[in-house]
């Protein structure tokens, strides 16, 4: 059925999916976590994306609660799938993080673009490249928010990874 929004309302808690796949499943629990719904699995792997509350996946504690499951999409050879955004200071970098601010249609959400940064909030350049370097990704553990949106079809992508559960600020829905 692809991305389109006629046979299905914006927003994951009012639908359930005809085809839903595990992407799908992830991203919508996470979305919902993200809104302080609740889900009653017991999950017991350190970095799982099913983790509650968010804040669960960094050992590291929180001054203000966490607002935002950071995560990343993998295609089908396993490379991060990565989206162009602008720093006003910058300039332009490439980021394969992301924040998920809607679930629609069959199968599709608006992911928002999260950019690493460094102590200073300047983007991280070695994540720009078409690799990632490992060596960049020891200390990642700020991350900032971008203007950028992409609308994606969940069920193109091969895997989910999820980083960090981080406080960007955001008005909750």
């Amino acid at each position: 059925m692809g991305c389109g929004r006629n046979s299905f309302e914006s927003s994951s808690r009012h639908y359930r999916r005809r085809h839903e796949g595990c992407i799908c499943e992830v991203v919508e629990t996470i979305l919902e976590l993200q809104n302080h719904s609740s889900y009653d699995d017991d999950d017991t792997c350190g970095t799982s994306c099913f983790l509650e509350p968010l804040g669960g996946i960094n050992n590291k504690p929180h001054k203000n609660r966490a607002d935002t499951r950071v995560f990343m999409l993998l295609t089908e050879d396993g490379s991060p799938f990565k989206v162009m955004f602008c720093d006003k200071e910058y300039g332009w970098y490439k980021t394969p993080f992301f924040r998920v601010e809607d679930v629609f249609g069959d199968c599709c959400a608006t992911l928002r673009a999260i950019a690493p940064t460094s102590d200073a909030y300047e983007p991280i350049p070695a994540i720009d490249g078409e690799s990632l370097d490992p060596s960049s990704m020891i200390d990642l553990c700020h991350f900032k928010k971008t203007e950028t949106c992409v609308t994606v079809d969940l069920s193109r992508f091969a895997g989910i990874q999820c980083v960090a559960d981080v406080n960007l600020n955001l008005k909750k829905k």
